[in-house]
C-alpha cells in the first residue's frame, strides 16, 4: 500500500465522527457522498472530491 493510500485510509477512519455527527448530511444508498476536507498531520489538507472518479472506501469503525 503506497504511503497516500495508507495516509488516505487513515484519514477517511478519522472522519467517520465528523461525518456522523452532521445531521442531515449523511449520505445513503445510492446518493454521493458529502464533500468534506480532513488535515493529514503533515499539514496537507485533503478533500473527497480531490479524488473523484476513483476508488474510495469509508471504514467506519464504531467503539463502544
Amino acid at each position: 500500500m503506497s504511503l497516500r493510500r495508507a495516509l488516505l485510509f487513515s484519514l477517511m477512519i478519522a472522519a467517520a465522527p465528523v461525518l456522523t455527527a452532521q445531521a442531515g448530511t449523511l449520505a445513503g444508498v445510492g446518493k454521493p457522498a458529502p464533500d468534506f476536507t480532513l488535515t493529514a498531520q503533515s499539514g496537507q489538507p485533503y478533500t473527497l472530491s480531490d479524488f473523484q472518479g476513483k476508488v474510495v472506501l469509508l471504514m467506519i469503525i464504531g467503539y463502544g
